[in-house]
């Protein structure tokens, strides 16, 4: 998922990016669009398409007032992904902000991060602060089978280097028949994206567990080309 599925992520990402609520004028608004291709769908450290590569896209409209929305939509094991989801981004005495709510959507059984739940859909609340090259961020669970798990990210742009730090906070399912594919407990990762030209991004990301869980381990290499659009 990107919230450029970014918190987002990485995207992130994907990580992820927005579009607006309100009714606009052109000279306000933006409306653009966004095609990915990778190897592998990596969502906070975990490769969500064990099958192969991924093939994604999604529509942003953003308002100059700061307030977007938008829809993502990727290719994953056994499935897809849609994400659907809006918020309001801004800035004040050189402190960036944003809050938002996402939807993750997923219309076939067993294809959700955590499989085997009474519902696989997820939403989240999710905030994140920034000063110069630094962002922390949280997301919340509100809705499924794990509605009090949590999600920080601490991350830093050094040029064209992106380092992310992740934390799940997973509690246990509400679920007696829940079989969470992440082992039901926490884990971290560290993520780290080059951007070699403002389509091509390669990225490493490492896992750490503890001791109940059953992240993958070895490191990830992923590889996205990416392009977007105004419309």
């Amino acid at each position: 998922m990107k919230l450029s599925k970014k918190i987002v992520p990485v995207a992130i990402a994907s990580a992820m990016s927005v579009s607006a609520l309100l009714v606009a004028t052109p000279a306000v608004a933006e409306v653009s669009a966004n095609v990915a291709v990778s190897n592998m769908y990596l969502w906070r450290g975990v490769n969500l398409a064990q099958n192969g590569g991924t093939v994604s896209g999604g529509l942003d409209y953003a308002h100059a007032s700061g307030a977007y929305a938008g829809m993502w939509t990727s290719s994953e094991s056994g499935g897809h992904e849609t994400d659907l989801y809006l918020g309001f981004s801004g800035e004040a005495s050189g402190v960036g902000y944003d809050i938002g709510y996402i939807e993750y959507l997923y219309p076939e059984d067993g294809t959700a991060p955590k499989n085997g739940l009474s519902d696989t859909d997820v939403s989240e609340l999710y905030l994140s602060g920034s000063y110069g090259p630094v962002t922390v961020g949280a997301n919340f669970v509100t809705d499924s089978d794990y509605d009090d798990d949590a999600y920080y990210t601490i991350s830093g742009e050094f040029g064209a280097v992106t380092a992310t730090f992740g934390i799940w906070d997973i509690d246990d399912p509400k679920s007696a028949n829940a079989t969470p594919s992440f082992g039901g407990a926490e884990y971290s990762h560290l993520t780290l994206d080059y951007a070699a030209t403002d389509e091509l991004t390669f990225s490493v990301s490492v896992a750490s567990p503890d001791v109940t869980d059953a992240v993958e381990e070895d490191p990830l290499f992923v590889v996205t080309y990416a392009k977007s659009f105004d419309l």
